[in-house]
């Protein structure tokens, strides 16, 4: 799959864990702007078992604003 904007990813999967290889960084935030789709399901421990094969700068997130009840995010600095 080709590299796309992070936000076209998301759209296109509708309450699905997503996996991307990141090509693109905000400069300032840090916050992924680019990258290619690696691995999508709506059950994150596919996306998860998909992770541990995956080289370079990645990302695991999820397609909706919102996380489904009984999920939370942890940040590493």
């Amino acid at each position: 799959m080709k590299n796309q904007p992070i936000e076209q990813i998301r759209r296109r999967f509708h309450r699905e864990w997503l996996l991307v290889a990141v090509d693109r960084l905000d400069s300032r935030t840090q916050v992924p702007l680019s990258g290619r789709l690696l691995a999508h399901s709506p059950r994150r421990d596919d996306v998860y078992n998909r992770l541990v094969s995956a080289r370079g700068l990645t990302c695991v997130l999820y397609s909706d604003k919102t996380l489904p009840q009984g999920y939370a995010v942890a940040f590493r600095a």
